[in-house]
């Protein structure tokens, strides 16, 4: 029996630097209240510190993590970079009897590397994997690494206790519930369902131990040191996209204002950072931990605070209510808007309307209050249409969009989550696959167009001076673009100098609201319109065996880039433009896909236009492994995708329907139609074997 048991609990890169990591502190605070020799080792942060800005900003942004998770760059880059930096890390946590190590799909490929290390210098050691990577990557978790005793895929407040008191007893774990251990034979082997759940309300409050939160100060948004909270865990809501638990558990009130206090009294920080899914899950005590905030700032038992965190639309979350929240120190919200459109909502599960996001847009802009409305882009059954009026959606609130995180990812599918135990409910493949990543039925979403879609979303946002979060370069792309309305807000010398990376949105500006009020004026749309036919004619599920898959694909693709231009058109007038896109596809690991694709749109001031796309995608053996194409009730591997496109087009985007009801009465409920209905596409799913767990 050991009579002090040492625990490296430890953090790799690539993960958030805008504060210490809470489950290292949570999990040092428990370990060392049972009386172990607990240490942290945020290599996350050290690791950044040796780097300068420029390699910060690069390596530590919203795309960075594709450099440390695909294995090209990760061996050719990031092992030569920093391999010096980490081996005393290594040396160090090599002398512990235990090391923990949370892990992300971001870090992986790091703490493989570096756990591996420790292990290959101490084969004594116990090596522990928890965290998301545990549970919403299963499949690739649960691969057999000589170097792990341990696999943790819930919350370990009370398994990491116990792990260490087996391991100090000497009696393995075997007996420990809610872990995965292999075998004799290398078998991966579950120890059984715990029962126990976290009361979170006498969680330990966490405890950094030597770490200088200091440090992480010049990695936030406004170069101050944050402490994160938890005040829930879980969510109320369904998203079918989401891997979170639907068990949702909540601290009262009173307990987080007594832990904000403690922790503000401990380490003279007030900047707080939620991490919870969802911090307003009990309105009941969100509001009760509002008017009490406000309450001692009023009174000075606290001075003041700055505080954020991930939450829902409701509908008391109005002016009113926010005018309360940023007395109490709110000064942002991260909301899961995803969509403007009623269709993909409902798909989505959302429970939220679009009525209730712009009520809490224009709350937030009116008190001060930053909401990032988060963004999913290509959503399963997400058509041209569709994506369309999301975009509109946002033009139409830029004058309060004060942030998008668009992601680095079109709508991706966790194992286990609706999207996945439900695939026929959005006509999701079960056995095709393009680069590994799920397709649809009838082909017509695919990764190649969905992240093509990505990357004009994105554009628009830039196009548009629209902060965002993302692929921020987009703009490279443009080879040149040129408004020929020389009073269009484009023309303007301040707009088009506008840098949204220093001065956020142009729109939300108030002295530009109060200079350019007449480019505030919002556009109507009209979608039944002759250029769009292709666009709305309604799609079957089913797979259309008479088109060439290829060219199902190569559609795809050009479809995406016609209807962007229609789009920019409408709201900006004529323009001419040119752009370039080249992809590789990295971000998916994937070795031998290359993707040029140009496109140039000419118009003029009585509506002439003339599009020019040309698009090539190679595939090379490498690649076609990752893609499986079934077809007339055979499933062939390593299909090739490759195509080229040479398209022109011309034609006038004044030109009208001579009988408004004319697509009606040709194809049927048109998708412009079909997007805004409700009830057609309600879903009311049960939680699935992943989400309703603790």
């Amino acid at each position: 029996m050991k009579v002090s048991t040492k625990v490296a609990v430890c953090m790799c890169p690539q993960w958030s630097l805008e504060s210490p990591p809470l489950s290292l502190g949570m999990f040092n605070s428990t370990l060392l209240n049972c009386g172990f020799d607990s240490k942290i080792f945020d290599i996350n942060l050290k690791t950044a510190k040796v780097c300068n800005v420029e390699e910060q900003q690069e390596l530590w942004s919203a795309t960075g993590h594709f450099l440390w998770t695909n294995t090209h760059s990760f061996n050719e880059r990031i092992v030569p970079r920093f391999n010096k930096d980490w081996e005393n890390f290594i040396e160090e946590i090599s002398e512990y009897d235990i090391a923990t190590f949370t892990t992300y799909f971001s870090n992986i490929t790091v703490t493989d590397y570096i756990s591996k290390k420790i292990f290959d210098i101490n084969p004594n050691i116990h090596i522990f994997y928890g965290g998301p990577y545990c549970w919403t990557s299963r499949g690739d978790a649960l691969h057999y690494r000589p170097w792990i005793k341990v696999l943790c895929d819930r919350e370990g407040d009370n398994i990491i206790k116990e792990l260490v008191m087996s391991y100090n007893l000497g009696n393995g774990y075997e007996k420990v519930k809610g872990i995965y251990i292999f075998d004799d034979q290398n078998q991966i082997k579950f120890t059984g369902d715990k029962y126990d759940v976290v009361d979170i309300n006498n969680i330990s409050i966490p405890d950094w131990g030597d770490l200088d939160l200091n440090e992480y100060a010049p990695f936030t948004y406004n170069k101050n040191p944050h402490i994160p909270l938890q005040g829930s865990r879980g969510c109320i809501a369904k998203c079918t996209f989401c891997a979170e638990t639907r068990i949702y558990r909540y601290k009262t009130a009173d307990i987080l204002v007594k832990e904000i206090i403690e922790l503000e009294k401990k380490y003279k920080i007030n900047n707080f950072s939620f991490v919870d899914s969802l911090i307003n899950g009990s309105m009941v005590q969100f509001k009760k931990l509002i008017e009490t905030l406000s309450n001692l700032i009023e009174n000075g038992t606290i001075k003041s605070l700055n505080m954020g965190g991930y939450a829902r639309t409701h509908k008391d979350m109005d002016d009113k209510l926010m005018k309360k929240a940023a007395k109490a120190g709110f000064t942002w919200f991260s909301i899961g808007v995803e969509s403007g459109t009623p269709k993909i909502l409902e798909i989505i599960e959302k429970r939220q309307t679009r009525e209730g996001i712009e009520q809490l847009w224009e709350a937030c802009w009116r008190n001060g209050i930053r909401m990032d409305a988060n963004w999913i882009t290509g959503y399963p059954k997400e058509n041209t249409i569709d994506w369309l009026v999301s975009l509109y959606f946002l033009y139409k609130n830029k004058k309060f969009i004060q942030n998008v995180p668009a992601g680095q990812y079109p709508a991706g599918m966790h194992m286990g989550a609706p999207l996945d135990a439900y695939r026929s409910v959005f006509n999701i493949s079960d056995n095709m696959s393009i680069f590994n990543d799920w397709v649809t039925n009838n082909l017509k979403s695919n990764y190649i167009n969905r992240f093509y879609r990505l990357k004009l979303t994105h554009l628009f946002l830039k196009t548009w001076k629209i902060f965002f979060s993302g692929f921020r370069d987009v703009g490279k792309s443009i080879k040149y673009i040129n408004f020929h309305d020389k009073k269009s807000v484009f023309n303007l010398d301040e707009f088009k100098d506008w840098k949204t990376g220093y001065n956020g949105t142009f729109w939300t500006n108030h002295d530009n609201f109060k200079k350019h009020k007449i480019f505030y004026k919002v556009k109507d749309e009209n979608y039944n319109v002759p250029y769009l036919e292709f666009a709305n004619i309604p799609e079957d599920d089913e797979y259309d065996s008479s088109v060439n898959i290829v060219d199902t694909i190569k559609m795809t693709v050009r479809n995406e880039i016609r209807s962007w231009c229609w789009l920019i058109y409408q709201l900006s007038g004529p323009f001419d433009i040119e752009v370039e896109f080249e992809e590789n596809y990295s971000e998916l690991n994937i070795d031998g896909a290359r993707l040029v694709s140009n496109f140039k749109f000419i118009s003029t001031l009585d509506g002439n236009y003339n599009l020019f796309i040309k698009t090539k995608l190679k595939v090379d053996d490498t690649a076609r492994q990752t893609i499986y194409i079934q077809n007339d009730g055979g499933v062939y591997e390593n299909f090739d995708i490759s195509f080229e496109d040479n398209f022109k087009d011309s034609g006038n985007m004044n030109d009208r329907y001579d009988n408004e009801n004319y697509f009606q009465k040709k194809y049927g409920i048109p998708n412009y139609i079909d997007t805004m209905n409700i009830e057609k596409y309600k879903l009311n799913l049960k939680r699935t074997k992943l989400t309703g767990k603790y």
